[in-house]
């Protein structure tokens, strides 16, 4: 692997984590018109994911609703119920509506949302966008190196413009036996060693 052939998308190290899933804080947000109406009631973000509970119609992040899931003994069927936490009912997870399932003008309404890149990059978009953006595309997303065994963690462009050029789990090709090698292996890199080893593999 090289700078020429790094997967340009390789995620953001801090993926899955609640405190990157939850949503998009305030001061990112252009337009600030739809603040009260796009806010998340439990970390107070834009939603990357939003879901509404059907039966009260209040709108959260999908990550921040499902950490509210609560078990309880009169659900035998589905331990599983949601406390709402602005009327503070309980629902069930049946009762969420994901967003593909909203009303077409609530979808419309949500992409005129702008919001800035958190990582400070010019990059503009709405949240969904901004969510691909942040997690896969921005130059400067914390990544980590995909050479087994490295634990380097650093902005993509870094990582791409410097690490590869240097990193010593980088399986590289030896110009001989072209047969691949730790990059820090290729000095008792032993060229016919490895091409019988690879020989006696196959047969």
């Amino acid at each position: 692997m090289d700078s020429r052939i790094l997967p340009s998308d390789l995620p953001n190290s801090k993926l899955n984590d609640y405190t990157y899933e939850q949503g998009f804080d305030e001061h990112l947000l252009l337009n600030s018109e739809f603040a009260d109406c796009y806010t998340c009631p439990i970390c107070y973000g834009i939603p990357r994911n939003p879901v509404i509970i059907k039966l009260c119609g209040h709108f959260f992040c999908e990550c921040c609703l499902k950490k509210q899931f609560l078990p309880v003994d009169y659900v035998p069927d589905d331990p599983d119920v949601i406390q709402c936490a602005v009327c503070k009912g309980y629902f069930q997870q049946s009762h969420l509506i994901a967003f593909e399932d909203f009303y077409t003008a609530m979808k419309k309404a949500y992409h005129l949302v702008r919001l800035r890149c958190p990582n400070g990059c010019p990059f503009i978009g709405d949240p969904q966008e901004m969510d691909r953006h942040q997690s896969f595309q921005c130059d400067l997303r914390e990544v980590r190196c995909p050479s087994i065994g490295c634990e380097v963690t650093m902005p993509f462009h870094q990582l791409r413009d410097e690490h590869v050029a240097v990193c010593p789990k980088l399986m590289i090709y030896c110009e001989s036996c072209l047969l691949p090698v730790k990059r820090e292996q290729l000095k008792e890199h032993n060229c016919k060693e490895r091409m019988a080893a690879a020989i006696k593999g196959i047969s």
